[in-house]
């Protein structure tokens, strides 16, 4: 089996770095043409259900839009804050007025990193041109805004971090490392926290490959899921992590689990991983 990494069409740049990361730790060319087996960065939407993918690419698809995300979360009864999806804006109206005590956020779907998101009150809040049907999820107040994350790699959990804000002042709700936002560790995730994580990965089917999760937890230290997110096509998971420890796991964890799918890895068959 022939072994790539596949980056192609015109937005390709954006996945370069990502692509020379991968390359070094899967010790796998970057090409444009599919290979047996890839790990799909940028490509053409038409052709990549054709292929044979190391990230399913309906999970690829899923993850890249949160309204699918959610009716996975629906399906599986996955913990997290009050989501609708309305068909129309007269929907939004019935859920704004039906839920006054709920500061809801509109989530764009198609986004990451907080992009666009906006709370809303009102349906002429609503800009024209947005994606439907619309996203509304409950808005969860903490006193200093974070979100944790979990990584999966081949259906095991870990690399537990936080998203803060190192200034304690700062309410900003999307917390994102694209809005100033830094990874924190030191603590451990419970139970609660793992199991819900898992069912999340597992409703969106990327749990056997890669996939992150992205948890919140209430002041009343009830855990909620987020969304979660992968590698291709659209987006990629942030691989500037501000750990080295939690960076070289990833790489190592990938490309064991991507060699395993082929045979024997180019590292030797002792599986000894070297980077």
């Amino acid at each position: 089996m022939i072994p790539k990494i596949v980056n192609r069409t015109a937005g390709k740049w954006a996945f370069d770095k990502l692509a020379n990361v991968l390359s070094e730790s899967l010790w796998v060319d970057i090409e444009e043409d599919f290979g047996d087996i890839n790990y799909i960065l940028c490509a053409d939407k038409q052709n990549a259900h054709k292929i044979n993918s190391f990230i399913p690419i309906e999970s690829i698809n899923i993850a890249a839009d949160k309204r699918k995300i959610e009716k996975k979360f629906n399906q599986y009864l996955v913990a997290r804050p009050n989501t609708f999806l309305a068909d129309n804006e007269k929907e939004v109206e019935l859920i704004l007025l039906e839920y006054p005590h709920i500061q809801w956020i509109l989530k764009y779907p198609i986004g990451c990193g907080g992009i666009h998101h906006r709370f809303i009150e009102d349906i002429n809040q609503i800009p024209k041109g947005w994606p439907q049907p619309f996203l509304l999820q409950e808005f969860i107040q903490l006193e200093r805004p974070e979100v944790y994350r979990l990584y999966c790699v081949d259906g095991e959990i870990f690399g537990f971090n936080a998203r803060r804000f190192k200034d304690t002042s700062n309410k900003t709700p999307w917390v994102s490392h694209a809005n100033g936002a830094v990874y924190e560790y030191g603590e451990t995730p419970n139970r609660e926290a793992r199991e819900m994580a898992k069912t999340a990965l597992i409703s969106t089917g990327l749990y056997d490959s890669f996939g992150v999760v992205d948890i919140l937890k209430k002041e009343d230290d009830k855990w909620y899921v987020l969304e979660v997110g992968t590698d291709g096509i659209y987006n990629y998971v942030d691989r500037e992590v501000e750990n080295q420890n939690l960076f070289d796991e990833l790489n190592e964890r990938l490309a064991k689990a991507f060699w395993q799918k082929i045979g024997t890895p180019p590292w030797g068959k002792n599986w000894s991983y070297k980077n």
